[in-house]
């Protein structure tokens, strides 16, 4: 056991002190690394070069229609090793259906269109509850509650709960797919692998309203898929190879919305167009990464992130060298078939 005199005492307060404020600066200091590093990113990748325009030239002839196409990590939609991306697949309910989320459940009435994923090796049926009609979220977020995204229901193994294609064309799908995927918001941390949480997204639902999510995380830092800021309905909705345009019944400003006369009505046009196609890096040590392309929704830039077989084309235009699980070859003959 041993004695500090009061000298020591005072030295080790201070150095405690000093410690305690350099922990605090570093911490500042990583903050303003992080902001700098994101910019260095986004500066590099707004220089316009030959490879660059090449890349985005490429993935433009692609049109919007097959944005969904463009997300896929397989040519085959069957493949039993890589699982479809996206949940793209829309499909209606043969017969009022229990869906569940652990212990807790709820029952879809039949014919409630659901957008998601089979996975017949376990027979069940995974699918996303935002893109659900207005009427069924309600009856999920009573029910089960508003914190999960994703619910699950059994394929019965006797045939009895059938999952038909949604064959209806509507600003929400289109020949069993859906027109759109959930788009993200593109902002500075979009060039980071891991996005920020929270992060503003867009989806479209099965009785065609246009959601835009920006305050569905708590203060608590949980998910509250009730909350939306924006949520109007589309009135017409027409489709082209480059180009989708939503007629919508309200204007959405921050969108820049144009006010346009269709028929004897005022509606509010919104066009969405594929964009530029940029790269994201590692969090932490700044690694390349994959490739995902800006979704142009009216003055408004969002992104999905692109499959494997588009990703390592891109990756081959970029003149990269590639790690991504897909051959080179596959990839181009992929993205080339999706321009004619």
């Amino acid at each position: 056991m041993f004695k500090l005199s009061a000298k020591r005492i005072s030295l080790l307060l201070l150095l405690g002190i000093i410690a305690g404020s350099i922990t605090v600066t570093n911490a500042s200091a990583m903050d303003k690394y992080k902001r700098r590093t994101l910019t260095r990113l986004e500066t590099r990748d707004k220089k316009v070069t030959a490879t660059s325009k090449l890349v985005d030239q490429t993935f433009d002839k692609v049109g919007i229609q097959n944005l969904n196409a463009l997300i896929q990590n397989s040519a085959n939609p069957d493949d039993p090793v890589i699982l479809p991306v996206g949940d793209t697949q829309v499909h209606t309910l043969s017969r009022a259906t229990t869906v569940y989320d652990g212990k807790k459940k709820v029952v879809l009435p039949r014919g409630s269109i659901v957008r998601g994923r089979k996975f017949p090796s376990r027979n069940q049926f995974s699918f996303i509850v935002e893109s659900l009609t207005k009427r069924n979220q309600k009856k999920v977020f009573h029910a089960i509650g508003t914190k999960t995204s994703r619910l699950l229901f059994t394929l019965d193994t006797k045939n009895k709960t059938k999952t038909p294609l949604y064959t209806k064309n509507t600003a929400f799908a289109h020949q069993g797919t859906n027109n759109l995927p959930d788009l993200h918001e593109k902002n500075l941390q979009s060039y980071f692998d891991g996005d920020r949480r929270g992060n503003p997204f867009l989806t479209i639902t099965a009785d065609n309203y246009l959601n835009y999510y920006t305050n569905y995380l708590t203060n608590s830092n949980k998910t509250d898929f009730s909350k939306f800021s924006k949520s109007v309905k589309i009135k017409k909705f027409t489709r082209s190879r480059t180009v989708y345009t939503y007629y919508l019944a309200k204007p959405i400003k921050t969108f820049g919305t144009k006010r346009v006369r269709v028929g004897h009505k005022t509606l509010y046009r919104l066009k969405v167009s594929l964009g530029h196609v940029f790269r994201c890096y590692d969090n932490y040590n700044l690694d390349p990464g994959s490739y995902r392309i800006t979704v142009n929704v009216g003055s408004k830039k969002f992104y999905v992130q692109l499959g494997y077989l588009a990703d390592v084309y891109a990756e081959t235009l970029s003149n990269n060298v590639t790690d991504i699980p897909a051959d080179p070859v596959a990839g181009q003959a992929y993205v080339q078939s999706l321009q004619k």
